[in-house]
């Protein structure tokens, strides 16, 4: 009987464990890009692969803290074809600026880049290359951004 419960402990730690280290899992996910500097290099290599998805937020946001599960659940919906990227807007200013982010939690959406132009995606799913019609600004609900993100998909074919 103890020999018994004993068993079912270790085999119990071993599976908790696996979990934890991702051996084991419900589902395969593409694991969300976190970077402490993001460059338009790296989105542009992103790119190469599918849309990219950038949320800006900062630690001290708390719509932020809001928005990103639902940002980490399309990211395990949309694995292999968005590349999600979570960009703290104080430690890349740069960039922040470039996507003209003046509060956060704030969303762009990139479909592609052609001839070193850059194809956004608004909340209406219209393709774009003025980067205003891309921003998602505040707290902004899953299927808005689905809709955004299933267009994105399908501009890439």
């Amino acid at each position: 009987m103890i020999k018994t419960k004993t068993t079912i402990l270790a085999v119990s730690v071993v599976i908790c464990m696996m979990a934890f280290a991702g051996i084991v899992s419900s589902q395969s996910m593409q694991q969300p890009v976190l970077k402490s500097k993001v460059t338009m290099a790296d989105i542009d290599e992103a790119l190469k692969s599918g849309p990219v998805f950038l949320e800006f937020e900062t630690q001290e946001c708390g719509y932020c803290k809001q928005q990103r599960p639902m940002t980490e659940e399309l990211a395990g919906e949309y694995s292999g074809k968005v590349t999600f990227m979570f960009i703290d807007a104080n430690q890349n200013r740069d960039i922040a600026r470039t996507f003209l982010v003046s509060g956060v939690p704030q969303m762009n959406i990139i479909a592609k880049k052609e001839n070193g132009e850059y194809t956004y995606v608004g909340k209406d799913g219209k393709a774009s290359g003025n980067i205003n019609d891309s921003r998602f600004r505040g707290l902004t609900q899953k299927d808005t951004l689905k809709t955004a993100l299933d267009a994105a998909v399908n501009m890439r074919g």
